[in-house]
């Protein structure tokens, strides 16, 4: 299990350090300052384009992490459902099996409710003499 951790932190390590350096260099590269403004609104803002452009990054980012964040929660709520049902049916599953051990007696002879007479059971066909 700690191998599993350690090679999880080197997989994490060298696929976060290069686009940690694309950023850095990103920023270095592109420090021009830019007008930002939102139609219909009156305000604008003037930001280097780095500060813009990382910014609407990371605006997507925590979108995309809101809408994860709900089907995680769907399907936690989901498998809370399905172990409940679970639950239930093993308990019935035990229920039918105490049932059937107090249905066999000692001899191994199961107590099982009397049918009635054959007579009464078996369907009756006409008789032709």
């Amino acid at each position: 299990m700690a191998q599993q951790s350690r090679i999880a932190r080197i997989l994490t390590a060298l696929i976060t350090l290069p686009f940690l350096l694309l950023a850095v260099l990103f920023a270095v590269s592109n420090r021009e300052a830019v007008e930002i403004t939102l139609w219909p609104l009156p305000y604008a803002a003037t930001l280097p384009l780095f500060v813009t452009i990382l910014a609407m990054l990371f605006l997507g980012f925590l979108i995309g992490a809101g809408f994860m964040w709900i089907e995680v929660l769907r399907t936690r709520r989901q498998i809370r459902i399905l172990r409940r049902v679970a639950d239930q049916q093993e308990q019935e599953l035990n229920r039918l099996r105490r049932d059937k051990r107090l249905a066999v007696d000692p001899d191994g002879v199961p107590n099982l409710p009397s049918a009635g007479k054959p007579s009464d059971t078996a369907p009756t066909l006409p008789t032709t003499h």
